[in-house]
């Protein structure tokens, strides 16, 4: 009992422990929105840090006919294998993240979702090397910084619109920019800081990939600033309104590495910190249980070793000690009582009257020629009528209920 009290304080202490470690994140994690810090952010559609992108996925139906935003939270070429309306034409897919980690099945998709009429709008700050690759681009990848001040960011430039406009902001600056493009089908749409294009168009088929490489452009920090909500205006308008459907990726900004091995849905639940929260704490309480209940509330019973059948030894015991006092008569006595006993706990026969019926029903349970049962019971008479038994009526009295115990069923 005290080492269970025992346990069961450990326990609650360790709950408790949990439960403090929970309420600090969560008071760091209120700090952390309040911070205009952009190192680490996560351009993801849920998430209301200066480095999140909420802001920019609640306006986007305002900016398209159909107002209707479907989130997507798988791989490119899972999507598009299971997405049918991704296979025809006239369809807007934004996809904003720190770095595109894709595979070629993802690039494939990618190239052939565009090709048949569709829209792919890229914001990254490095994109994968492969798709680069495909697009006939080279990119050369800058160190963004955060200088804390107010700094021009980013431009866009479109003499055919026209369009001549740029935005500034206090927070990240993205440095990277396309070194080397196609011109027969990429035409600059932005540059960064510098001068440097960092943001274009690729006309691929039918279709048209949007590559820019400053997603900060669609952080909540850029877009609560001043007026710089016209700059993701700007950037979606490139892409038609009246689309059929509209998707937005949180899937590739929760990407950290190259993906390895076959996507499951499991990788989508860790991804989100109350969901990790949440197995970890079912974990501790599985734990829990298998410490308080898998112990025995009962003590063990202890095993009780099966009764072995001993009349044979108890009667040749028996015998040897009437023998030694040479009561015949007592010992042949006794020796009748234990057969009677036999023949009513083992064939169920009542022995009070020893007649010709009893002989009969007893030779038919016992499987014994009924005139050697008869044989047997007239001994018995016999030996209650003399009042004395010999040696040798003894011996062979014994000899004919030896041969009854081991000659019937």
């Amino acid at each position: 009992m005290k080492n269970r009290t025992t346990y069961i304080i450990i326990g609650v202490v360790l709950l408790l422990l949990i439960l403090l470690a929970i309420v600090g994140k969560k008071g760091s994690m209120g700090d952390d929105k309040l911070s205009t810090r952009m190192a680490k952010s996560s351009f993801s559609s849920k998430d209301k840090k200066a480095g999140g992108a909420y802001v920019a996925f609640k306006t986007l139906p305002e900016l398209f006919i159909r107002r209707s935003i479907q989130v997507v939270t798988k791989p490119f070429a899972t999507t598009y294998a299971r997405e049918t309306e991704l296979r025809y034409s006239g369809n807007n897919y934004i996809l904003v993240a720190n770095e595109l980690f894709t595979t070629e099945k993802d690039i494939e998709a990618m190239m052939e979702y565009v090709a048949i009429g569709n829209y792919l709008f890229l914001s990254v700050n490095k994109i994968d090397p492969l798709l680069a690759k495909k697009l006939e681009c080279k990119i050369e990848h800058g160190s963004n910084y955060q200088p804390g001040t107010p700094h021009k960011v980013q431009g866009y430039k479109d003499k055919t619109v026209p369009l001549d406009t740029s935005y500034s902001y206090s927070g990240m600056i993205a440095t990277s920019y396309f070194s080397e493009i196609d011109t027969t089908y990429t035409k600059v749409l932005g540059s960064n800081f510098k001068g440097k294009p960092n943001f274009v168009r690729v006309v691929h088929g039918r279709g048209c990939f949007f590559i820019s490489l400053n997603p900060y452009t669609f952080s909540n920090y850029f877009l609560l600033e001043k007026d710089n909500i016209a700059a993701l205006e700007t950037q979606m308008s490139y892409m038609p309104d009246n689309a059929a459907n509209i998707y937005w990726d949180d899937f590739y900004s929760h990407q950290f590495s190259a993906q390895s091995g076959d996507f499951s849905e499991w990788q989508v639940l860790m991804r989100y910190p109350s969901m990790r929260w949440a197995l970890w704490l079912a974990v501790l309480l599985l734990l829990l249980y298998v410490i308080f209940e898998g112990k025995r509330r009962q003590r063990i019973i202890p095993e009780k070793p099966l009764l072995a059948n001993n009349s044979l030894e108890f009667v040749d015991a028996i015998g040897q000690l009437y023998y030694q006092q040479h009561d015949n008569f007592n010992l042949a006595h006794k020796m009748t009582l234990h057969l009677l006993e036999y023949i009513r706990t083992r064939y169920y026969l009542n022995t009070n009257h020893l007649n010709l019926q009893f002989i009969e029903t007893l030779s038919k349970k016992a499987a014994m020629p009924e005139n050697e049962v008869r044989e047997l019971i007239d001994m018995i008479h016999n030996i209650q009528l003399a009042g004395a038994v010999s040696d040798e009526q003894l011996q062979h009295f014994y000899q004919r209920i030896q041969h009854f115990y081991l000659n019937t069923k």
